[in-house]
């Protein structure tokens, strides 16, 4: 017995909710964050996932596309919330212990806890050390998502001469704080920082680009569908695309009336996994190219432990 599925709507909340004998599972989306890209939709297994259109109206973006899940044909795996890169989709698992009068709450998928699927690598680190305020507080300004909040200290010193005695007032950083729920890791505070304090590892790799000559007059749909701001418009009206910020979610692509826009994922970055289940989505995802080459990548590093086994056995 798998449970029947119970669907909440709310105008900020779609939530599904299954619960089976000592087990109720979660998968929340939050709509604010959302842009529609459609990502959830392509990696879904049962294809339960569906987007509706976005609202266009004179080259402006009116209404993000909106995502539909089926929960006839949802089998609550977890995919759609490991591969959402704006983290809009969440998955809970809530399980009683046995012979324990405690609950067990955790933030997982279920692709993740039966190893189906690897945990994507998501990763920034901010070196307060070297963090100086003549930065202007970029890494916070530049964020996308106002997931950066800087604490600035004011503190008096005073300064002595011969002829006179001065109190200049000295400005410190005192805290970096990141909330990872918001953050998208586009680069966007990393490129930012004029000191090289931030590092961040993006989720995806690959290459996005525009054709301008088939961009409508005055259309900017794009830039209002980007979450990271990697979309901006010169003078002269033309659409210029920033690949260093850019986090390959493909709305922008999915989004553009007339298909001037072409985003490729060549390479997800997740944690070592062995799976017939990853590399066939990895196949669909990515590309063939792309899981052959993972494959022979793994090929390679199991050779050193095949040629130690087979030494051991001949001694």
């Amino acid at each position: 017995m798998t449970g029947n599925i119970i669907k909440k709507e709310r105008k900020k909340e779609l939530r599904l909710e299954r619960k089976t004998l000592g087990r109720r599972d979660l998968i929340i989306l939050n709509r604010d964050l959302c842009n529609g890209c459609g990502i959830c939709a392509e990696v879904c297994p049962k294809k339960s996932i569906t987007i509706d259109p976005a609202s266009i109206e004179n080259g402006r973006l009116l209404r993000f596309p909106s995502l539909k899940i089926d929960t006839d044909s949802c089998i609550m795996c977890g995919i759609c919330t490991v591969f959402c890169p704006l983290n809009a989709l969440e998955a809970w698992v809530y399980e009683k212990r046995i012979n324990v009068n405690k609950q067990k709450n955790e933030k997982i998928a279920m692709c993740i806890q039966n190893e189906s699927i690897p945990r994507l690598i998501k990763n920034i680190s901010i070196d307060q050390e070297i963090c100086k305020t003549n930065c202007e507080l970029n890494c916070m300004e530049s964020c996308p998502r106002n997931a950066i909040e800087v604490t600035v200290q004011k503190e008096d010193i005073q300064v002595l001469s011969s002829t006179k005695s001065n109190i200049l007032h000295w400005k410190k950083i005192a805290d970096v704080k990141l909330n990872t729920a918001l953050c998208i890791y586009c680069k966007g505070c990393e490129f930012a920082c004029p000191h090289g304090a931030i590092s961040v590892n993006k989720i995806f790799e690959g290459s996005a680009t525009v054709d301008t000559n088939k961009c409508p007059p005055n259309c900017q749909v794009c830039m209002d569908i980007c979450p990271s701001r990697a979309i901006n418009s010169t003078k002269d009206g033309k659409i210029t695309l920033n690949q260093n910020n850019c986090v390959f979610c493909k709305a922008c692509q999915n989004v553009c009336p007339k298909n001037a826009i072409n985003v490729t994922i060549n390479r997800i970055l997740h944690e070592p996994i062995i799976s017939a289940t990853w590399i066939t989505l990895l196949e669909n995802f990515v590309s063939y190219k792309a899981a052959s080459k993972e494959l022979a990548a793994k090929s390679w590093k199991k050779v050193p432990n095949l040629i130690e086994s087979r030494r051991r056995k001949s001694n």
